[in-house]
């Protein structure tokens, strides 16, 4: 009865059948997980999942290392062709080959597997961007992930490049199709490919217009709508301290008491960022050992450009960010790690939130890319040198500084073009 062989394999899977496809086919589940072994082809058996899942595999051992070596699943293959695979495989063992690493190689031979075998957790591991990069891989080349790596060639990517040019920007596409390129790098400097397929693919030209930045009139608009959230939140703890001191339990830090004009980390953030020209991600990685013991420097990683830098930063800056340490330590009972953390001592990762109930009120767009240019195009406009200005961001090189910030010295220019006589 099978039920019967069935039951008893769920309680010792070693015993040993002589399999026939019609004892597969009648195989049923059972609350754990078993296995029928064959009793003619040693090595080789089937495993039955709870699911009613079904598998056919075999037990290899090459060079002294013992491997399950699963051969295919009994819905794609009949008990004939799965034995001689299995067959094949023991026979390759006993030469010293193995068939799952056959296997692996080969499906690491697709974007597909490369990504699986070996890429993904190379990306998790060592780029902040991952799960960025491994969405452009597996979405945005979702046709791409079936074909073996060397057939990913300057001709498909370049009519995908066409396919999409009309909804994407050229510098989206050649974020992409970097990303792609990079992928590709990889799998040649790891001896997958011999070659990298897109290795002459140019970049899409982007046309560099002047940066935007916040006028004067836009930075007091900021500014105001900044510190009216404060207030409102201010005045929030305040009557929620009244309500609390009703009934007897434990206040809330006092802002009066602080010293403090903002309520929490969005208003130092900001002006840090206007004030230093950092990147939104720098500054929400920023710890408290990276600012000097006086007040007055501050260390940045940029892993962007993976370089760090040291910034100066004025009286000002330094006087928001002390007093969001003494709140930090207030809300939270003890001083934290990180500069940009949540009422809860969290490390801040993101402030769309907060940020988008400040834009909702400007009668401008704002980004925080836009307050990082606004401090550089300060800069320019007051006669700093493009060097200065491009170390003080973390340029890669002065050249991006030019191209982004073209236009905007003008006072030299306008110099110049004073020296010729007018008639």
């Amino acid at each position: 009865d099978v039920m019967i062989l069935c039951s008893a394999y769920a309680v010792q899977d070693i015993m040993k059948e002589t399999l026939t496809q019609k004892l597969v086919d009648q195989l049923v589940p059972q609350s754990k997980r078993y296995k029928v072994w064959d009793r003619k082809l040693s090595g080789f058996f089937v495993v039955v999942n709870p699911t009613g899942r079904k598998g056919y595999w075999c037990f290899t051992r090459v060079r002294g290392r013992g491997t399950d070596y699963k051969v295919g699943s009994c819905d794609e293959l009949t008990l004939k062709q799965a034995k001689e695979l299995g067959a094949d495989a023991l026979i390759k063992a006993k030469k010293g080959v193995s068939s799952l690493d056959e296997r692996r190689v080969k499906e690491a031979e697709t974007l597909s597997g490369f990504l699986d075998a070996r890429y993904r957790n190379y990306l998790l591991s060592n780029q902040k961007s991952a799960k960025t990069t491994l969405w452009i891989l597996e979405v945005v080349f979702k046709k791409f992930l079936n074909l073996r790596l060397e057939e990913i060639d300057i001709g498909k990517v370049e009519r995908w490049r066409v396919e999409h040019s009309s909804t994407l920007k050229s510098s989206t596409i050649n974020r992409r199709t970097a990303a792609l390129k990079a992928a590709l790098n990889s799998a040649k400097a790891w001896g997958i490919i011999s070659s990298n397929p897109l290795a002459d693919l140019g970049l899409k030209k982007v046309i560099k217009h002047p940066v935007d930045f916040l006028s004067d009139t836009q930075l007091g608009e900021l500014k105001e709508v900044l510190s009216e959230r404060d207030r409102q939140k201010i005045q929030a703890r305040r009557l929620y301290n009244e309500w609390l001191s009703s009934r007897g339990q434990k206040l809330l830090p006092d802002y009066d008491e602080l010293e403090c004009s903002h309520a929490d980390y969005l208003t130092p953030l900001a002006r840090l960022i206007m004030e230093s020209g950092l990147r939104l991600s720098e500054a929400l990685s920023l710890e408290w050992r990276d600012i000097s013991s006086d007040w007055q420097t501050l260390t940045v990683y940029a892993s962007k450009t993976q370089t760090y830098r040291v910034i100066p930063i004025n009286s000002e800056a330094a006087s928001l960010l002390r007093t969001l340490k003494r709140l930090n330590a207030a809300n939270i009972g003890k001083d934290t790690k990180k500069v940009f953390v949540t009422s809860k001592g969290d490390h801040l990762k993101g402030v769309k939130t907060s940020w988008n109930g400040v834009r909702d009120k400007l009668s401008f767009n704002c980004d925080w890319r836009m307050l990082r240019r606004t401090f550089g195009s300060r800069l320019i406009k007051k006669g700093v040198s493009l060097y200065a200005v491009s170390q003080l961001l973390g340029h890669s090189s002065v050249k991006t500084t030019e191209e982004w910030y073209v236009g905007l010295d003008l006072e030299s220019k306008r110099a110049a073009i004073n020296t010729l006589d007018i008639f």
